[in-house]
């Protein structure tokens, strides 16, 4: 009796999934806690599998279940998500079960089977971009209708691309404008590409806005396209695989030198090295080990999952999310980083600046534009700052520098030394500092990956040497027992 129950239980929920998924997500871990609870009442233990699989049964149509075919409610979201961290936590378990401690090497390498994913949807995230971009940027060179232009772009197609671009033709038919439309149809487009296009409608700029914008995402599309010879996460997987490989030794390998070096030679002692080497391992797996497995674990469940949906989710600059403030924030107080964040958010704001003031705008609606770019929330906050002291009556130049914008932005509005000259001094600017990210980007990365390898190798050579260093002691005192 209570199976039937339960399996009329499981229909009810998967029917209130497809009639409306909202209720069904919030009273499922209800329902669920019901069943198991009255399966423990009873003491009908074998039937508490009916828990999990009303709940990933009710999950799975809840997931499957659209009302709008182009956007995506929160209720598949969540129902998303829950069942990739079930399926982690599954994977995960069921490697720890089946293979013990060996699990940690099939952990590793599906780390990297992630990462490698994960580069290919970006990848493929940049090339839908840039083709998107291009497709729009193309149709206003030839002077043709965009909504006619881009359903002749999309054909009879059924790709992604040919979606998007259909989706995008079909608010601009409703007399959306094409920032709007964009944001509508192409919901994944990245942030700085909606934010410009949007600031260069309000002057009347859109042809040059998306010539620029074309030449940056493509840029980035094929940055993404290059291959690296050593990819950002291989330091951190070489020192966690290192790591346990050092603890297998000297959990099983090292007791054994001891007691051979404590048999031969009394009241000696394993080398200075070796012992550090099993103070370090104790403290990291033993002492704070429950520290280390949580933090571990933390990063598997929380950290990873959340960076992941940060960085497939577009900015929102009007509306900037929580996370985008604190990361930020973060880069830009960061010695190195906040000198990349400013001199990116530098080329939208001299881009923009440049486009307004050819249209023969104020400096002060010139200004107010670059307010609704994708620039860090720390420098816009300089640009309103800025807009305030413009707006109030001060020097253009004058104001610019006590905003902290620099001096080379001041320079192009200085009258007494650039009079009439502020439209070249700009486009300068902006090729210089578009030069300048490039070059600073290749210098760092240039620098860092040697100092990561040096360390790296100091680390393995010092475990090598900690590892072996018993074995010639051992040597040493059986060569003095041998010849006197």
């Amino acid at each position: 009796m209570f199976a039937i129950i339960a399996i009329l239980i499981l229909v009810l929920c998967v029917i209130l999934a497809v009639k409306n998924p909202r209720i069904a997500l919030v009273i499922l871990p209800v329902v669920c806690f019901l069943v198991g609870y009255a399966a423990v009442l009873r003491e009908l233990f074998e039937n508490i599998i009916f828990v999990p699989l009303i709940f990933v049964v009710t999950l799975l149509a809840v997931l499957m279940t659209r009302r709008e075919p182009e956007s995506e409610s929160w209720p598949q979201k969540c129902a998303k998500w829950i069942l990739i961290i079930l399926a982690f936590l599954l994977l995960f378990v069921t490697a720890g079960l089946t293979f013990g401690p060996l699990s940690i090497f099939g952990f590793v390498f599906f780390i990297l089977f992630v990462g490698s994913i994960i580069a290919y949807g970006l990848t493929s995230r940049h090339a839908t971009a840039a083709y998107v971009v291009s497709t729009i940027g193309s149709s206003m060179r030839q002077n043709l209708p965009l909504p006619m232009a881009l359903e002749s772009a999309a054909g009879g197609r059924t790709d992604n691309r040919s979606r998007i671009l259909r989706r995008i033709q079909k608010w601009l038919v409703q007399g959306y404008s094409l920032s709007e439309s964009i944001k509508r149809g192409y919901p994944k487009c990245p942030g700085y590409v909606v934010a410009m296009t949007a600031a260069a409608e309000r002057i009347d700029q859109l042809p040059l806005a998306i010539k620029s914008i074309e030449a940056d995402i493509v840029n980035k599309a094929d940055e993404s396209r290059k291959i690296r010879p050593v990819p950002a996460f291989y330091p951190v997987i070489l020192i966690v695989f290192a790591f346990f490989i050092v603890l297998g030794v000297v959990t099983k390998v090292i007791p054994v030198f001891e007691a051979v070096l404590t048999e031969t030679t009394e009241a000696a002692q394993l080398p200075a090295s070796t012992r550090f080497l099993i103070r370090i391992t104790n403290f990291i797996a033993y002492d704070y080990g429950w520290l280390i497995i949580f933090l571990f674990a933390l990063v598997v469940l929380v950290v990873v999952p959340a960076s992941i949906r940060i960085k497939f989710r577009p900015r929102r600059p009007d509306k900037p999310y929580l996370t985008s403030r604190i990361v930020d924030f973060i880069k830009w107080h960061s010695p190195v980083l906040h000198w990349f964040e400013k001199n990116y958010s530098m080329v939208q704001v001299v881009e923009l600046l440049r486009l307004s003031l050819n249209a023969d705008g104020t400096v002060n609606n010139a200004i107010a534009n670059t307010l609704g770019l994708d620039v860090n929330n720390c420098f816009r906050k300089r640009l309103k700052k800025w807009l305030q002291k413009v707006e109030r009556g001060d020097n253009i130049a004058t104001a610019a520098r006590q905003a902290g914008l620099g001096s080379p932005l001041a320079w192009a509005f200085d009258e007494k030394v650039n009079q009439s000259n502020t439209l070249t001094v700009l486009e300068t600017l902006e090729s210089l500092y578009r030069s300048n990210y490039s070059y600073y980007a290749n210098l760092v990365r240039f620098i860092m990956w040697p100092c990561i390898i040096l360390i790296m190798g100091a680390m393995i050579g010092f475990v090598v040497y900690a590892i072996f260093s018993p074995l010639v002691a051992i040597i040493h005192h059986t060569a003095d027992l041998v010849i006197p």
